[in-house]
């Protein structure tokens, strides 16, 4: 009777450690650090390399494939599973205004928001929260406790947040190792580069507008998912790269993400 019970709460222990273990696995990672697999995921399906560097290389976007997430393990892109997160949460409510309910702003990334005022699009000053809080669309509060939010509106961490010295550095000393390293990436996932027009990072492509808003990445998404951010920070313009929500696709004419399906997209 005794080694019954023994039993019984070894396994009730062994399956409490499992979980933990599960829990810990799949909240180590997160947007825009670079991981143990030499990657750092900007969003849930796109990444940047590290080259063993601690922060990431700028100079080449990547994109796994359709239907793949980007995550911390080897393959770097793994089919999307209802059972494993990808390393960076989702970003299809990023910039999204409907994402609120009473359409009041919206949320930029993790620590960033801009007002929504009603209406479709967030226009205006772009507002941070206070250290230790988040960008919260499920409250009217906008930031709440980091600790208390059970989920994160928009998991993009706002490059501004980050010294950008040492990513220039790294930048400047691992460019010319770029175009060989990425021939050796995961086989599930795709590159944008071309022998002739280089693909432009988000900060590029910023570089270019003169007002804040949603644009096309740089050549243009053929599937219509991916758009680019601009907005204006201490008289520079910087961009983060987002994606439309599942079923939804980037219209450029009218820059924001909606059910119809362009006619020239894939």
């Amino acid at each position: 009777m005794v080694e019954c019970v023994m039993k019984k709460r070894l396994s009730v222990i062994l399956q409490v450690i499992f979980c933990v273990c599960l829990f810990i696995d799949s909240t180590s990672a997160a947007c825009n650090v670079c991981q143990t697999n030499q990657v750092a995921c900007i969003n849930s399906t796109s990444f940047y390399l590290c080259f063993g560097e601690s922060d990431p290389n700028m100079d080449t976007l990547y994109h796994c494939m359709e239907g793949f997430e980007c995550t911390e393990y080897t393959a770097i892109c793994l089919q999307a599973s209802a059972t494993r997160a990808p390393s960076c949460g989702s970003t299809s409510l990023c910039g999204q205004c409907t994402a609120q309910s009473n359409a009041l702003f919206a949320c930029m990334s993790r620590s960033t928001f801009q007002m929504c005022y009603g209406g479709l699009h967030p226009t205006g000053q772009l507002g941070y929260c206070p250290s230790g809080f988040v960008c919260d669309a499920t409250s009217d509060a906008v930031c709440v406790s980091e600790a208390a939010s059970p989920t994160v509106t928009c998991d993009v961490v706002d490059p501004t947040e980050s010294t950008t010295s040492s990513t220039t550095t790294s930048s400047t000393t691992t460019s010319s190792t770029t175009t060989t390293t990425a021939s050796s990436t995961s086989s599930s996932s795709t590159t944008e580069s071309s022998t002739t027009t280089r693909p432009l990072t988000p900060n590029e492509v910023c570089a270019q507008k003169t007002t804040t808003g949603l644009y096309p990445t740089v050549p243009e998404d053929p599937y219509c998912k991916r758009y680019i951010y601009c907005r204006r920070s201490s008289g520079v313009m910087s961009g983060i790269e987002y994606t439309c929500a599942t079923s939804t696709y980037y219209n450029v004419e009218n820059a924001v993400c909606t059910i119809y399906k362009p006619a020239n997209c894939i």
